[in-house]
């Protein structure tokens, strides 16, 4: 490997994708320890604290898809820096927010920004790399991207420990400037496929894709049985459907579902799909577990959950060199077995030692979901993006991160339905009985991912010469 082709450009690239991506991911869950401290100042009902929540992922789940495409066809930069503008207003907008309206209708704000942000910071790695440097570019944007996903409780919970709930908000502004500035003088143009814009396709898919999440979101609060959950459920699915028949009659469709009869493409779409349900659905659990069944403050939750996230940030790099020494399949299904057997052996410790198990015998587990959760991201990402021809890479990213991010709500959805089914919990031990088959089950939601990977992860060489045919006004140029 040639580290040379880290030229100067290729690093500031890095940097401005990198910085961005840390604040969109870290926005995720920073919120989740300020909720009680929002509550007061707003006298804030249940309802409105959750939709704090809700209005980010929703926003940002819907349109990773969209943004995407639009990216190909507009300008991945330029989408790219619109995306940071979006996100740092609504940054701003949310630490002046004195009510709670406000502050869900800024955090949806951010959210839309968040979906150019992630997908679109990928592709733009992604094409500013040559193939022999693209897998450790990618392990360094997946650490990233980890990183700032699993730190979010215990960033937000520092801020509030000494500060006004409000700077949780406002530390995106300064690194949201920075990045539009230097992103505007150091990133290239680039473009994909030229597709025309389809208005009923992003409606209908965006709809559908609302109508999943919101279902999926609140199973457990409001009832399985109820009517908004199954409503939203139904017409979520019913509205994919038409999406789907809608695009099968367009000559140049917003998405192109021949792409999943490469057998490469479909598994690993499938697995990001089953890997972010698990591990997902057993962090929200382990967050739990500590605070509630172990009595740590948020804070000290926070620092102990840096067990894990150090390790991905870590091993996300090495996996990049790892995929150019022993390929992307054997990586991806390392890492796979590791978060499996990691969630296994949690489960089983709390089986036999209880509640009150010692950190020093859960850290060992968290290292190697952590590992495990590094090796993973940078594979699925480069081959995902592999598999499909580079002036569709755009629209390749938004189909991967949406599917990921609908399988991480599906995953904590399940868990938390698991965690809370059968007798009511009141103390500790109680805690330890509900989350051992919850975590059972992330553990094999991870196992059908790997399944899929040791199964079907190679590429048809017919769909592949298939996918690779000229596409009409298709263009990659750098500007």
């Amino acid at each position: 490997m040639n580290f040379k082709m880290f030229t100067a450009s290729r690093i500031r690239l890095l940097a401005v994708t990198c910085a961005a991506l840390f604040m969109a991911m870290l926005d995720n869950l920073v919120l989740g320890v300020a909720l009680p401290s929002i509550q007061k100042s707003f006298q804030a009902s249940v309802t409105d604290l959750q939709w704090f929540m809700n209005a980010y992922t929703l926003a940002f789940s819907v349109l990773l898809i969209p943004f995407s495409v639009l990216g190909d066809r507009f300008g991945r930069k330029r989408m790219f820096l619109t995306g940071v503008v979006l996100f740092t207003l609504g940054s701003a907008l949310s630490g002046l927010s004195d009510s709670s309206i406000q502050l869900i209708c800024s955090r949806a704000l951010q959210g839309v920004g968040g979906a150019a942000i992630v997908p679109l910071s990928l592709t733009l790695v992604h094409s500013a790399f040559p193939e022999k440097m693209r897998a450790a570019a990618l392990g360094i944007w997946s650490g990233i991207s980890g990183l700032g996903l699993s730190v979010g409780p215990l960033v937000g919970g520092l801020i509030i420990e000494g500060a006004p709930w409000q700077l949780i908000f406002w530390v995106n502004v300064p690194v949201g400037v920075l990045a539009l500035v230097l992103g505007g003088m150091w990133l290239q143009e680039a473009k994909g496929e030229n597709k025309p814009v389809d208005p009923v396709g992003i409606l209908l898919l965006g709809m559908g894709l609302f109508g999943v999440v919101f279902g999926l979101e609140h199973g457990n609060q409001d009832g399985w049985g109820s009517m908004t959950v199954v409503g939203s459920l139904i017409s979520g699915v019913l509205l994919l459907g038409f999406f789907y028949l809608w695009e099968r009659t367009r000559k140049q469709p917003f998405v192109r579902f021949h792409f999943f009869r490469n057998g490469k493409y479909s598994a690993l779409i499938f697995a990001g799909f089953w890997m972010n349900a698990g591990i997902f659905g057993s962090i929200f659990l382990l967050t739990l577990f500590l605070q509630q069944a172990q009595g740590y403050s948020a804070l000290e939750a926070g620092v102990r959950e840096m067990v894990w996230t150090g390790c991905t940030m870590i091993a996300a790099p090495l996996a990049g060199l790892a995929v150019s020494k022993i390929g992307g399949r054997t990586v991806l299904s390392i890492g796979m077995l590791f978060q499996t057997l990691a969630l296994l052996g949690f489960g089983a410790l709390i089986f036999w030692e209880g509640a009150d198990v010692p950190f020093g015998y859960i850290a060992p587990f968290m290292m190697l979901a952590g590992t495990g959760m590094g090796l993973s991201f940078t594979p699925l990402a480069h081959g995902i993006l592999s598999s499909v021809p580079a002036q569709s890479s755009g629209e390749a990213s938004g189909v991967s991160n949406a599917t990921r991010e609908l399988g991480g709500v599906f995953g904590i959805a399940i868990g938390g339905l698991i965690f809370e089914s059968g007798s009511v919990i009141q103390t500790p031990t109680d805690f330890g009985d509900h989350v051992v088959p919850a975590l059972l089950a992330s553990s094999a939601m991870i196992a059908l991912g790997l399944i899929s990977i040791l199964l079907f992860a190679r590429s048809r060489a017919k769909a592949q010469r298939e996918m690779e045919q000229p596409v009409v006004s298709s263009t990659e140029i750098t500007a």
